[in-house]
Order: C-alpha cells, then sequence, then structure tokens
C-alpha cells in the first residue's frame, strides 16, 4: 500500500493530512516544545519540531510515496493581483510575491498579533512555539474545511465545480506560514513598520575579574563598556510611515493672542531664528532619567542602574504624546559609565545625527524637500538635568521636574 508511514504505528495514509491527523488524535503528538516528528519512510532520519516542517520534507523527499492525486503542502501558493494563477514561492527566497490587499490585511492582522506578543518581553523560542501552534491550528481548520465542502459537494456538483472548489483551497495560504521563523518575521516587520535596529558603541576596555571553568582560577579580562543608540533620523523616518501621524503633524497650529498653551505661544518661539523660518521645523523634546533595575533596597542598588534618553515631537497633539508608542528611546546606557566617561561620548551619536537633521533635514511623506528639525526642549528632574548640564549632583530633592528651553 503507497502512502506516508506512520513512525509510531507503521500505519500509511495517502495524505499527509490524514497521517498529521492520525498522530495527533491516535498518538497524542500536539504542537509544543517537546514535540518530536520522525520521519516514518525506511532509510530516513529526519527528525523535525513542527508538522509544517514535517510536510515540507514529506513532499519533497518523499512524493513518490502517493500518487500525484494526492494533497500537497502549498502555504506559501499566493495569487498575483491581476492574475488567478498561484505563483509558487521557495520559504527560503527572502523577496515576497505581490499578495492581494484581502490576504495583505489578514497577514497584517496575524502579523501585528505576533508583534504584540513578542513586544512583552517573552523569550524568542516561547513566540516560536506559539507561531508554530498557530500554523498547525490554522492548517487543520483548513484542510478540515477543505474535505467537508469536497465531501458535500461530491454527491451533485458536476467535476468542473469540485476542481474549481479545490482550486480556490489551494490558492488560500497560512498567514503564519510567513511568521514562522525568526528571520521571516524580522524580515516582514521591517517591510512593514520599518523597524530602527540599535546601534551598539564601545566607550572604552575595563578589567573584570572571570572564574575558568577549567582551572577554578581567577583572572583578569578585558570587558567593552558599551552603550545602544537608536538613531533618530530612523525613528523620525519609521514614525512617519504612519499616515494619521502625518496628518496630525500637518494640521495648523491655532494661536490666541494672550493665551498660551504651550511653548508654542511665546514670543521666544515665533522669533526664534531656527524654528520661525522652517513651516514644518521637527521640534524635539528630549527626557533623561536613570531606573534601577535591582531591587532599589538591595545590595546590589546602582550596580545595575541604567540611564534612559528619550524622545518625543512638540509638533503633535497632547493626545498623541501622551501614548506610551510615541515616546521613543534614544540612547540606554550604565551609569556607572556615565560617571566614569561622562555624557560627551554617549550624546555624540546623538548630535552628529542632529547636526544633519538642522542642515540637511530628513525626507519625509508629507513633503517633497527634506525637513530639518531640532532640539526644542530637554526635560528631567533635578537629579538628571544637573547631571546633563554639568552642575552639581548632590542634592537632596530629585522629585521636582524642571525643563530647560535650548537657545
Amino acid at each position: 500500500m503507497r502512502g506516508y508511514r506512520c513512525f509510531i504505528c507503521n500505519v500509511r495514509h495517502s495524505r499527509c493530512s490524514l497521517l498529521f491527523r492520525h498522530l495527533k488524535f491516535q498518538h497524542g503528538l500536539y504542537p509544543g516544545r517537546s514535540l518530536r516528528l520522525k520521519c516514518g519512510e525506511q532509510g530516513c532520519s529526519f527528525v523535525f519540531c513542527t508538522y509544517s516542517g514535517y510536510q515540507r520534507h514529506l513532499n519533497r523527499a518523499h512524493k513518490d510515496c502517493v500518487d500525484s492525486g494526492g494533497d500537497s503542502f502549498e502555504p506559501l501558493a499566493i495569487v498575483g493581483p491581476s492574475t488567478s494563477e498561484p505563483v509558487n514561492v521557495d520559504p527560503s527566497v527572502t523577496v515576497m510575491a505581490p499578495i492581494p490587499i484581502e490576504r495583505r490585511q489578514i497577514l497584517d492582522m496575524c502579523s501585528s498579533i505576533v508583534a504584540q506578543v513578542q513586544s512583552s518581553g517573552i523569550p524568542e523560542s516561547t513566540v516560536q512555539s506559539l507561531v508554530g501552534s498557530m500554523e498547525e491550528l490554522v492548517n487543520d481548520i483548513h484542510t478540515h474545511t477543505k474535505e467537508t465542502v469536497v465531501e458535500c459537494l461530491s454527491s451533485g456538483a458536476s467535476s468542473e465545480t469540485l476542481g474549481k472548489v479545490q482550486e480556490c483551497f489551494g490558492q488560500l495560504q497560512n498567514p503564519f506560514s510567513c511568521l514562522n521563523t525568526e528571520s521571516k518575521r524580522m524580515r516582514y516587520f521591517e517591510k512593514k513598520w520599518k523597524i530602527v535596529e540599535p546601534v551598539e558603541h564601545i566607550l572604552g576596555v575595563r578589567f573584570d575579574l572571570r572564574r575558568d571553568k577549567t582551572t577554578g582560577a581567577y583572572r583578569q579580562v578585558p570587558v567593552n563598556d558599551k552603550f545602544m543608540y537608536v538613531p533618530i533620523m530612523g525613528s523620525l523616518s519609521s514614525m512617519f510611515q504612519n499616515s494619521e501621524l502625518c496628518s496630525s503633524f500637518m494640521k495648523a497650529k491655532i494661536h490666541q493672542e494672550g493665551l498660551y498653551r504651550d511653548a508654542n505661544d511665546g514670543s521666544y518661539f515665533r522669533n526664534h531664528t531656527f524654528f520661525s523660518r522652517q513651516e514644518y521645523a521637527l521640534q524635539i523634546q528630549l527626557y533623561y532619567d536613570d531606573f534601577e533595575t535591582a531591587n532599589p533596597l538591595g545590595s546590589k542598588k546602582g550596580v545595575h542602574k541604567l540611564g534612559c534618553i528619550y524622545f518625543i515631537l512638540r509638533n503633535l497633539p497632547p493626545k498623541l504624546n501622551s501614548v506610551l508608542m510615541n515616546i521613543h528611546l534614544v540612547a540606554l546606557f550604565h551609569s556607572e559609565d556615565l560617571k566614569k566617561y561622562g555624557f560627551d561620548p554617549i550624546l555624540k551619536p546623538l548630535v552628529d545625527d542632529l547636526k544633519v537633521l538642522e542642515t540637511e533635514g530628513v525626507l519625509l511623506p508629507f513633503s517633497a524637500s527634506p525637513v530639518k528639525g531640532s532640539i526644542f526642549l530637554v526635560t528631567g528632574d533635578n537629579l538628571a538635568l544637573h547631571g546633563l548640564f554639568g552642575f552639581k549632583t548632590s542634592i537632596h530633592n530629585t522629585a521636582v521636574p524642571f525643563n530647560i528651553i535650548l537657545h
């Protein structure tokens, strides 16, 4: 008997879907971290952690085990915008063919769900397991729906109708198949949201005591002092991919004489040599503060303390600026490194980008010419701003925030 063989009980099945249903319901092999699927074909020693990988292997390496009429795995068969013929895409190819609007919306929705899970801080292995389980679930629903519809139509429908129904099911794509590996997710997220990767900068070198696992002796080893910088030019370009944010940015600011809502209503701003001459000048507000990642009352306090610099755009209404997604990270560093190296090397990448922003600008979707911008406001508590501007930091009251408007 031809067909795919179960590696546990040696029973053969005519289709992959039947074999996988047998493995799940007869042997309890459900998707998860501990799932191990052995290829049941003679002479093959491959082991898989997901049903999708196992199915691709069967259809590529053992397609001669079934007749040509058996079901095949086509999770990446997509339909072009101007044709009804499926376009086969190799999963290893990074270039994606055009995707219809309806399926693009489904894929965007699924990618947003995966991105929310990934941004919650759970391990990448958990994200991978969840995406794999969702891929298997959608595959099972697709297979069951197809078999049910074909079975209902087989008695009264013509062969032409059945062929069209099967063709329609064959053109469906599992949206999670485009997100089932970390590299696929990162490529899709970067294409969709223009992800800006942080850049690692080295401040200097220090010597730490490390224990040699072989000898058990402690010795000094050089360790780099580093900090992370998120390019502000890339963050600005990524932000304005959102059409709603562009619309809010371009809305005319209403000013009433004698009424002060924020710093834009003051005479200093309206007479400023830079902001008064640029129609859409980017008004960047920086915020700096430290936070303790360990127990602030424990013995390790201060050792893992981090300093953060964030920015928002003052051009946007307060309703948008109060949302966490519009507060963007600029730099992240160890507070101990700040005491050792000072602010100059940490702020240098930001200052270099700001010089480019002030002189050359950045291309944004709503403007044909580059849009320029500069620092408009620096915000923080007493301790943070005293340290930032070189004042004395041994102060008692650090809870009162204040702002400094740059000249």
